[in-house]
C-alpha cells in the first residue's frame, strides 16, 4: 500500500512508519522536518494548508497534534487541519485514520480531551476510522512516557495518587501495529476502536512499573492526594504547570475507562506484558531468562556466577522452545536461597513443579562443566584438615534439616514463589 503519515517523527508515527516500511508499504511522511531517507517527504505543519496529495494514497494516517500550548486557538488550528486533510482523502478516495486519544469526550476536562472529541465527530461523519490508544510507553522515552520515566529516574519517591486512577497500557509497537491492521483492512468504517490492557491499572502500580521494570532502581511510594496536586496546580498557574507536565498529568486522572478487548478481538491483536515491554527492547523475556539463570546459578554455586554461565543457561532454554521465566517472584531474585523451599520431591514432583525440576538440571549440567562447579562439586584446590572437613560435614547436615523443616512449615509460602508472577497476572 502507499500511505501517508501525519507526525511520522514523532514518538508513535516512527514506529508505524518504520513498520510499514519493513511491511513493504510505500510510506510518505507529512511532516515539518524531512523524515527518514527511506522514505518521502511531504512538508506539512498543522498551522498550515493541507498538503496536496500525492497520486495513489490509500490510506491517511493522522498522527500529528498539538500538545505544547492547550489554548482553544491552537484547537481551533488542529480541528481546522483536521477538515482539510479528509477533504484531502476524499478527493483521492483514499481512508482516513485518526489517532485520537483516550482523553476524547464531548465534556473532557482538558482542551487536549475535547480537541480530540470534535476531530472525531467530523472523521466519522466522512467515513473515517477512529484509534483510541490507552496509556503509550515503551521505545524510546518521549511523549508522557518520556516525561514519566524522567521523573522516576529523577526522584527517589513514587506519587501514589489518592484516589488513585487507572490507566490501560499499551506498547508503543503494538499500537503500530494495531493501527497498520486498520490501514490494511476495507472492512472498518466510521467506527472507534480502544486499543489497551483489557483491565485498567492503578497508575502508581505502572510507575512501578518504570521504576523495576525500566530504571530498574528501588523507589519509595509517598501517598498524594489529588487535592493536594490541584492546589499546587492553582499555585503555579496554568503555563507553568503545562511547562513542568503537571497538565498532562491530571488528563489521567480523569480518564474514563475504555472497552478494548473488543477492538483487539477484532484486529486479531496480543498485547505484550508490561513488565516485558518495559525493557528497552520491547522484549523482557530474554532479561527473564537471564534473571532465572542467576538464581538458580547462584542456588547451585553458593556465590553470583559468572556472565558466561548465565548466557549459557538463557541460550539452553531458547533453544529448547522455552523463552519465558519459570521464576519470576523479586524475593526470589535478592535472596537464592529460598530456592531451597521449592527443592524438595514434594514442590518439584506437581505438575506446575515440574517445569522447575528440568530448568534446575538444564543449570546443574550448566554449573557442574565449569571451574567453578568443579569447585564446588568436587572440591577441586581445596586442602582441609579432617577436624574441619567433619565440622563442615556437620553444620551442612544440619543446614539440611533446618531446611527441610522449613520447607514443611512454609509450604504455602513455597507455593506462592512459583504462582502468580507480575507478568502473568498482566497477560
Amino acid at each position: 500500500m502507499k500511505l501517508l503519515i501525519t507526525g511520522a517523527t514523532g514518538y508513535i508515527g516512527q514506529r508505524v512508519s518504520t513498520l510499514a516500511a519493513a511491511r513493504g508499504h510505500e510510506v510518505v511522511c507529512a511532516t515539518r522536518q524531512p523524515g527518514p531517507a527511506s522514505s518521502a517527504w511531504l512538508p506539512y505543519d498543522l498551522r498550515g494548508p493541507a498538503p496536496a496529495c500525492p497520486a495513489g494514497i490509500q490510506a491517511l494516517i493522522h498522527l500529528a497534534a498539538d500538545t505544547s500550548t492547550g489554548t482553544d486557538a491552537s484547537a481551533d488550528n488542529e480541528i481546522n487541519a483536521a477538515q482539510a486533510l479528509i477533504q484531502c482523502v476524499q478527493q483521492g478516495s483514499a481512508r482516513f485514520i485518526f489517532i485520537s486519544s483516550q482523553t476524547a469526550e464531548a465534556m473532557a476536562p482538558s482542551i487536549y480531551g475535547r480537541t480530540k472529541w470534535r476531530i472525531e465527530q467530523h472523521v466519522l461523519a466522512a467515513g473515517g476510522t477512529v484509534i483510541r490508544p490507552g496509556q503509550v510507553y515503551g521505545g524510546p522515552e518521549r511523549g508522557l512516557f518520556g516525561l514519566l520515566s524522567g521523573l522516576v529516574r529523577r526522584s527517589p519517591f513514587i506519587p501514589i495518587l489518592m484516589p488513585a486512577p487507572g490507566v490501560q497500557p499499551i506498547h508503543v509497537d503494538d499500537l503500530a501495529a494495531s493501527i497498520l491492521a486498520v490501514a490494511e483492512r476495507d472492512d472498518l468504517h466510521a467506527e472507534v476502536l480502544n486499543l489497551g490492557a483489557v483491565r485498567p491499572i492503578a497508575f502508581g502500580h505502572f510507575l512501578r512499573s518504570i521504576a523495576t521494570h525500566r530504571v530498574r532502581a528501588t523507589r519509595l511510594p509517598i501517598p498524594l492526594p489529588v487535592p493536594l496536586l490541584r492546589l499546587l496546580r492553582r499555585s503555579l498557574g496554568r503555563s507553568l504547570s503545562t511547562k513542568l507536565g503537571l497538565e498532562r498529568i491530571f488528563s489521567l486522572i480523569h480518564l474514563p475507562p475504555m472497552d478494548s478487548e473488543r477492538s483487539l478481538q477484532k484486529l486479531g491483536i496480543q498485547l505484550r506484558p508490561l513488565a516485558h515491554g518495559m525493557h528497552r527492547s520491547g522484549h523482557g523475556q530474554r532479561r527473564g531468562l537471564l534473571q532465572e539463570a542467576a538464581v538458580l546459578l547462584n542456588y547451585l554455586l553458593k556465590r553470583p556466577p559468572p556472565r558466561s554461565l548465565v548466557s549459557r543457561y538463557a541460550r539452553a532454554l531458547e533453544r529448547a522452545g522455552k523463552t519465558r521465566a519459570v521464576i519470576q517472584s523479586p524475593l526470589m531474585t535478592g535472596w537464592p536461597i529460598l530456592l531451597t523451599l521449592l527443592d524438595t520431591p514434594g514442590v518439584l514432583r506437581k505438575p506446575d513443579g515440574q517445569e522447575l525440576a528440568w530448568r534446575l538440571q538444564v543449570a546443574l549440567a550448566i554449573a557442574e562443566a565449569s571451574p567453578q562447579g568443579a569447585q564446588v562439586f568436587l572440591g577441586v584446590h581445596r586442602s582441609r584438615r579432617p577436624v574441619v572437613t567433619l565440622v563442615a560435614l556437620g553444620l551442612t547436615a544440619v543446614k539440611a534439616l533446618v531446611w527441610q523443616l522449613a520447607a514443611l512449615s512454609c509450604r504455602s509460602f513455597a507455593r506462592q514463589l512459583l504462582l502468580g508472577s507480575e507478568a502473568r497476572r498482566e497477560t
